[in-house]
């Protein structure tokens, strides 16, 4: 039996996943991209395993979640859409500390992209904890005119139970509770530090 060419292999990937992809009712209004290309954590691993290094999936968390929540280990990249601030501002309406754009967002993943020799019209897919952040970053990479961005719209965590006795803790949904690949071992080489400009 032969193998298919790997750019057909990821044409038909592409076109499986964009085919299966959910749809933008299955997302809430408030996370929608410019692009309109949603996936749930198992669409975008299928996708990025079919893909292999001609997708990208980067994980937009602060350095800080990669660190004590966890990482994909699909994931081609940790490259932060959002920082903490250096001061440890605290947000009352959130509960948690402040955060500040990462100016350097949109050069980063431009790197990533040269050092994997492709460009902005190749496939990136992007996640966040929960599904919140990604609007940001897909805006960021529309504006700079990326080709196809899809949004891996679950997170990393998923999102906070409601209620039950897992009330407040993120276990619906997302990448760790899909049964997907991670692990608490980062790999030096697909952390923010590279990317940085």
């Amino acid at each position: 039996m032969s193998r298919l060419p790997a750019t057909l292999a990821l044409a038909i990937a592409i076109l499986t996943c964009a085919a299966q992809a959910a749809p933008a009712e299955a997302v809430k209004s408030k996370w929608h991209t410019p692009y309109g290309l949603y996936l749930t954590p198992q669409e975008a691993y299928r996708m990025k395993s079919a893909g292999a290094q001609r997708v990208l999936l980067i994980d937009v968390r602060t350095r800080a979640e990669v660190k004590y929540i966890g990482f994909a280990d699909a994931a081609d990249a940790n490259i932060p859409v959002r920082m903490l601030r250096d001061d440890y501002a605290w947000s009352e309406k959130s509960g948690t500390y402040r955060t500040r754009e990462n100016p350097d967002f949109v050069a980063a993943v431009e790197r990533l992209l040269e050092l994997k020799g492709l460009d902005r019209d190749s496939p990136i897919i992007l996640m966040c904890q929960s599904g919140s952040r990604v609007p940001i970053a897909a805006g960021l990479l529309h504006e700079a005119g990326f080709g196809k961005v899809y949004t891996q719209y679950q997170g990393f965590e998923g999102i906070k139970a409601k209620q039950g006795p897992d009330r407040g803790k993120r276990v619906v949904n997302g990448w760790k509770n899909a049964g997907l690949p991670w692990s608490y071992e980062l790999d030096a080489g697909k952390m923010y530090f590279n990317f940085a400009p």
